[in-house]
């Protein structure tokens, strides 16, 4: 009998001993879990960070040592066209004075056509000078355009091969 009033005075209480050391010890083993489940967490980012930086050093390292100096190409064959003097389109006219050197890959049969269509190439680069203005010729911008321009323009007659460069060997605009 006298342990069935303790049963009941332990139901009235709200429970017995036992389950509230087990709440506390559940309680105890979340917070380790959780600590656990951090530590574990810190400890796996941090190996994978170490994992990425080696692989990235390791393939900066690689691609410095396989840098292999190639030898410079070998230089363009040039044809000379003769100085170009024209005046601007533009309401009062300035002077333009220009001399285009055409460099090429060396070729008997390229040589042989520029010479025989110097005519046709001086005519192509006065009408593209003809039509330019003081703002087309200002800045190195527009130089390179404008020697993109008759590359362009000349490479469209030429059988034999391509302009591959266009030179100014004097360009003035005044």
């Amino acid at each position: 009998m006298a342990d069935d009033d303790r049963d009941l005075a332990e139901e009235e209480s709200g429970g017995s001993a036992s389950e509230t050391s087990s709440a506390a010890t559940s309680k105890i083993v979340k917070i380790l879990l959780y600590v656990a489940g951090g530590i574990i967490l810190v400890l796996l980012v941090t190996g994978i960070s170490y994992l990425v930086s080696t692989t990235v050093t390791e393939s900066k390292r690689e691609k410095s040592y396989d840098i292999i100096a190639a030898p410079p190409p070998e230089p363009l064959a040039t044809f000379e066209l003769p100085p170009f003097s024209k005046s601007t389109a533009d309401a009062e006219p300035h002077f333009i004075k220009m001399t285009i050197s055409l460099a090429y890959e060396a070729s008997p049969l390229m040589s042989a056509e520029l010479a025989n269509r110097r005519d046709e190439i001086q005519h192509i680069v006065n009408v593209i000078l003809q039509g330019k203005t003081v703002e087309d010729l200002k800045d190195k911008d527009d130089m390179i355009t404008l020697s993109e321009e008759i590359k362009a323009h000349i490479n469209l007659r030429l059988i034999a091969g391509k302009i591959k460069e266009v030179y100014f060997k004097e360009y003035l605009v005044n």
